[in-house]
């Protein structure tokens, strides 16, 4: 499939109006006017509109597969008090899709990116029962993505002092904090029914999703010395704008991956190679 642009929009009706009485007026709620991009340099505005509207079709992506992993966690007939938890996700993950692209456009607009609208879904082994399916989803995104997710935008969250920034960030930041927890939570139930064999699976399964953040790991190499990054850009602004110290990044995100993710599956026998 062609990749297309990605873009998002309201309607300007009823829909809107329910819409915002569901998730709060984000147009009214949050302190955007604070926001003043001609405090920055050009080119550290532009690299956070980029971000932004990353992070927006990061959180689009989520929405995506959080809508696939109530579906198959149907299919699987799960206890319904994790299926419950797991039905306010794709909400959330939109709410949050809304935040960073109003960030992007308070920045002074969204960035072009091109994506694969297919790309989102897990594709699954056609061997594998419903069951099977469900806990390959529930460590692959739950145990591993939004714990991950969470660790990081929590570091963001601490390191930043601007009103907007903070805001958003606590918002997602609330709403995320359930996402990664389900994982283990679910575990709980089914890890004793596991098997050898499908515990090892499922160790494989964790392993490559921490492998497809090993690239953000790689490029973060920027450095800070007395408040001024490698760059020339003031960690203050940095920060303002939505983003730790480049070295935190990369310390969070190990930390998280040893104590978070691997530990915890650990105890419930599925050792990441």
């Amino acid at each position: 499939m062609a990749p297309e642009l990605f873009e998002i929009d309201l309607t300007d009706g009823p829909a809107l109006a329910l819409h915002e009485r569901a998730s709060g007026n984000v147009a009214e709620r949050y302190p955007w006017a604070s926001l003043e991009p001609s405090r920055y340099p050009p080119l550290l505005v532009e690299r956070a509109r980029h971000s932004w509207t990353l992070r927006a079709l990061n959180e689009f992506g989520s929405a995506t597969v959080m809508g696939q992993l109530v579906q198959v966690m149907g299919e699987a007939r799960v206890p319904l008090d994790l299926w419950s938890l797991a039905a306010r996700f794709p909400a959330e993950e939109v709410h949050h899709v809304e935040l960073c692209a109003r960030m992007a456009m308070a920045l002074g607009g969204g960035a072009r990116l091109a994506y694969d609208p297919a790309s989102f879904a897990v594709a699954f082994d056609p061997s594998l029962t419903f069951l099977q399916r469900a806990s390959e989803l529930l460590v692959r995104v739950c145990c591993v993505g939004e714990t991950l997710s969470f660790a990081l935008l929590s570091g963001c969250l601490r390191a930043t002092s601007h009103p907007l920034t903070r805001a958003v960030l606590t918002t997602l930041v609330q709403e995320e904090a359930l996402h990664g927890r389900l994982g283990f939570l679910y575990l709980e139930w089914i890890a004793p029914e596991l098997g050898a064999a499908e515990k090892e699976r499922l160790g494989r399964v964790a392993r490559e999703a921490l492998d497809a953040q090993a690239p953000l790991w790689e490029r973060l190499r920027s450095t800070t010395k007395d408040g001024v990054t490698r760059e020339g850009f003031l960690l203050e602004h940095v920060t303002d704008l939505g983003w730790m110290e480049s070295q935190d990044y990369i310390a969070v995100s190990r930390e998280t991956a040893e104590t978070q993710v691997r530990a915890p599956l650990l105890r419930h026998g599925i050792r990441v190679p």
